[in-house]
């Protein structure tokens, strides 16, 4: 259980569940920092310690960090249990706990940060229970956070999608439960449809991480202090200042990232000047990342696709544009 929801739902969850149920509660600290190996091998070890066996369940109460690592854990005991999730943020009801994805953060070479999800695996829980009340108690910031997410699923396969996050932005922001449950069902259906089609990742779910390569750089570097919506809104615009430089998109695109990303009231650049070259140095060690070469999600004419050996001065020129120091 995320331990930032046990005061406001963690007694109403508890509550639901009859004295059939033979329950062990565990807290996690859901940060960056701490979504990591060691937080899954305490885990395990609460999974032993309760006599869980390969009938038991774990279930997920959190956002998307509790989530992944919640996920990974009952991916890894006794090879593999069953996973009921109960997202209770914005972001992760759209997108981290819809799909299977299940990971921790790895510290990279030569103290360059953390990489993000390098160590994982695909796990699909058994269930994924979403009830947008629940979002009455996040703060704006989250919210504005899983409305990254949403804007990415608007570019990859779902215009409209963008339109009505413009016209109800302020009922969104305000955790209307209405304008809540339009939102995650549009932006569900995306994502659906494309895991539909490739559930591991070996082709078309690679359009899921548009954004994300440019926001791991960017997540690599702790004192920016970013949660992951926002570096995935900065990295959109990366993405699509990247799709600009190689001659894929027009000028009116870059534009129109930057727009919406803006409207909602994410940030559109980094907050302080980082190095291109530390970014850029992160990026390598992304998952997309295939035999040494560098591949990024970008958009073109018919929506987002993969682009393979991307130009060196093209990234950088994209990490330009959010403000990165050349």
């Amino acid at each position: 259980m995320d331990h930032n929801v046990v005061s406001p739902h963690g007694s109403h969850l508890l509550s639901s569940f009859n004295a059939d149920w033979n329950l062990s509660v565990q807290e996690l600290v859901a940060t960056e920092s701490n979504k990591k190996q060691e937080a899954v091998s305490g885990l395990h070890q609460a999974c032993l310690e309760a006599g869980l066996d390969r009938g038991s369940l774990v279930i997920g109460f959190g956002g998307g960090i509790t989530g992944d690592v919640s996920g990974f854990t009952a991916a890894t005991f006794l090879r593999g249990i069953s996973l009921v999730l109960i997202p209770t943020t914005l972001l992760a009801m759209v997108d981290a706990a819809v799909g299977g994805k299940t990971g921790v953060n790895l510290p990279l070479p030569g103290g360059q940060g953390l990489g993000k999800n390098l160590a994982g695996a695909f796990w699909q829980p058994q269930a994924v229970l979403i009830d947008p009340l629940v979002l009455s108690t996040l703060s704006e910031r989250d919210l504005r956070c899983g409305l990254a997410e949403c804007i990415k699923h608007g570019f990859i396969g779902d215009p409209g999608l963008l339109e009505l996050i413009h016209e109800n932005r302020d009922s969104i922001l305000a955790a209307d439960p209405l304008a809540i449950t339009d939102l995650v069902e549009r932006a569900l259906r995306v994502k659906i449809g494309v895991i539909e089609e490739d559930e591991r990742e070996t082709g078309g779910r690679a359009a899921l991480n548009f954004g994300h390569t440019f926001g791991h750089g960017m997540e690599s570097v702790e004192r920016l202090e970013l949660r992951h919506g926002e570096a995935v809104a900065i990295g959109m615009i990366a993405a699509t200042q990247c799709a600009f430089e190689l001659g894929r998109v027009g000028p009116e695109m870059v534009d129109q990232a930057r727009e919406i990303v803006q409207s909602v009231g994410l940030p559109h650049q980094l907050p302080e000047p980082v190095d291109v070259h530390q970014l850029m140095s992160a990026m390598q060690f992304d998952k997309k990342t295939l035999d040494g070469h560098l591949r990024l999600v970008l958009p073109g004419d018919h929506g987002v696709e993969i682009v393979t050996e991307v130009p060196a001065q093209a990234v950088e020129s994209a990490w330009a544009a959010v403000g990165a120091s050349c």
